[in-house]
């Protein structure tokens, strides 16, 4: 099975159908990472999972314009799966997942324009 249909084909029609057919004027958010940008050794097939939900997040709000479709780099979190990836690195100064869930929830109360945010430049607009 290719890597990416379970990555993100199967949330592409979930989330397309949802919004189109049950939330008209609906918002959709999507988790991105820097590692869909940047290309880092031995995280190529992940990066590329990211960057194909960011291009079709980003073909959603084109295609949808009456739609909000954020997706967002929540930039390095204290994590297992970075724990497990980077073995050496010292996680403990990152934010834990739930430190920047809020920043997310930001966006579905001033509801910007469709595109790409990082959890950085949300906690700069505060």
């Amino acid at each position: 099975m290719p890597l990416w249909r379970p990555t993100w084909w199967p949330r592409w029609g979930w989330c397309r159908r949802a919004l189109l057919l049950e939330a008209p004027g609906g918002a959709a958010i999507g988790v991105s990472s820097d590692a869909a940008v940047e290309a880092y050794r031995a995280w190529g097939a992940y990066g590329a999972t990211k960057a194909a939900l960011d291009q079709l997040s980003a073909v959603l709000a084109v295609e949808e314009p009456g739609l909000r479709v954020w997706w967002v780099d929540p930039g390095g979190m204290r994590t297992e799966m970075l724990a497990a990836a980077e073995p050496d690195e010292d996680l403990s100064g990152m934010p834990a997942p739930e430190e920047i869930a809020p920043l997310f929830l930001r966006l579905l109360d001033r509801r910007p324009a469709s595109g790409r945010y990082t959890a950085a430049g949300l906690r700069e607009e505060r």
